[in-house]
């Protein structure tokens, strides 16, 4: 599978192609990555963190990095400052994360407060290709500070996704259709097709049982 990997990222990064793993505007992701990293290096949430700096480039800026108001799904989904306040809170920023009752959500709001967006002249001065890098700089209550650059989100043409990424976004959207039992069978499947017998089998796994 490794090999199958390294060949579909090659393959995607000459056609452009991205996976996108968390339900938002694509500006947001390499913030979200920067965040994830650092509470890999250390667990913090949204109780934890006195504030955030973003300095990203003017498109990061213009697209994501005004002041969140809410005004349906898809300003919440576009704006920074609360896709990082429902990470902070839920620990993901997926399909379950964004739904109506949540766009004006008080807890979220008051902690989109906290992030602030800067323009960085020298991130933009790198083009097109870099629009959405970012340096990420959390400060935490504890007094302790944190930093981390991330130039390309996970799953882009730049960065391919691993193969633990990948099952673990299937995994998510195939659970709203299909029972666990079935979804872990089909993932089984489809990671070993190469020593699959017949393909009909990935047909029957996609019906209801």
């Amino acid at each position: 599978m490794k090999e199958l990997t390294a060949g579909f990222g090659s393959t995607w990064q000459t056609m452009g192609v991205a996976l996108k793993f968390y339900s938002c505007v694509g500006s947001n992701h390499t913030t979200l990555d920067a965040i994830r990293d650092m509470q890999a290096e250390k667990p913090f949430g949204a109780k934890d963190v006195k504030l955030i700096d973003v300095h990203g480039s003017q498109v990061t800026m213009d697209h994501v990095g005004w002041t969140y108001v809410p005004q349906g799904l898809t300003s919440a989904q576009l704006n920074l400052p609360y896709c990082i306040a429902t990470w902070l809170l839920e620990g993901d920023c997926f399909v379950d994360q964004f739904t109506e009752d949540k766009v004006a959500d008080p807890t979220r709001m008051k902690l989109s407060e906290i992030v602030h967006v800067h323009h960085d002249d020298a991130i933009t001065k790198l083009g097109a290709k870099m629009r959405h890098k970012v340096r990420v700089q959390v400060a935490l209550n504890d007094g302790s500070r944190m930093e981390r650059t991330v130039e390309s989100a996970r799953g882009s043409e730049y960065k391919f996704a691993s193969e633990a990424d990948i099952v673990e976004k299937f995994e998510k959207l195939a659970a709203k259709a299909l029972p666990k039992p079935q979804v872990e069978q089909l993932r089984d499947a489809m990671l070993g097709l190469d020593k699959l017998d017949d393909a009909v089998k990935i047909a029957q796994l996609l019906g209801k049982q």
